[in-house]
């Protein structure tokens, strides 16, 4: 089997990352107690806080679900501004992995390969243990839960 996909990573692909990244740690327990905390300080005394009550609790509760979010696209944006308009092309066959960037080519073989982690948006695929690859469900298509099953195969 052989999966070929010749892709550009964009800020979404990157926000997305990031995102999960969070929130797929202890990170993202802290945030999600914390914004369950003010909800329920908000629903709780709402109607007795002044002025100045009511906006540190909005600010709080904005910190995490709009600020945070908009942070980490910002840092996205850059991301791609790093990056630039630079295809990856990835290769995934019996051999090995194959990445291709900027003219660099790289072969990793299976004994050699770190892991595969499986998000909601795209497949992190780490050849070592400092690279890993954003492969975005709109590069894989339908080959998404294939090509996955073929990855988790060789690092069994």
């Amino acid at each position: 089997m052989r999966f070929d996909y010749t892709y550009r990573n964009t800020a979404g692909d990157y926000w997305a990352y990031f995102f999960f990244n969070i929130y797929m740690r202890f990170t993202g327990l802290i945030n999600g107690m914390f914004i369950l905390s003010i909800l329920i300080l908000m629903i709780r005394r709402w109607e007795t806080s002044g002025a100045f009550g009511r906006s540190v609790m909005v600010f709080g509760l904005s910190l995490f679900l709009v600020i945070q979010p908009i942070a980490l696209w910002i840092r996205a944006l850059k991301q791609v501004e790093i990056i630039g308009d630079v295809d990856t092309r990835l290769i995934v066959g019996e051999g090995g992995l194959t990445i291709s960037v900027r003219g660099h080519n790289q072969h990793i073989n299976w004994q050699d390969y770190r892991g595969t982690v499986k998000r909601p948006t795209f497949l992190l695929l780490m050849p070592d243990e400092q690279h890993g690859y954003i492969l975005p469900n709109r590069v894989m298509g339908k080959d998404r839960e294939a090509l996955y099953t073929f990855l988790k195969e060789r690092k069994a």
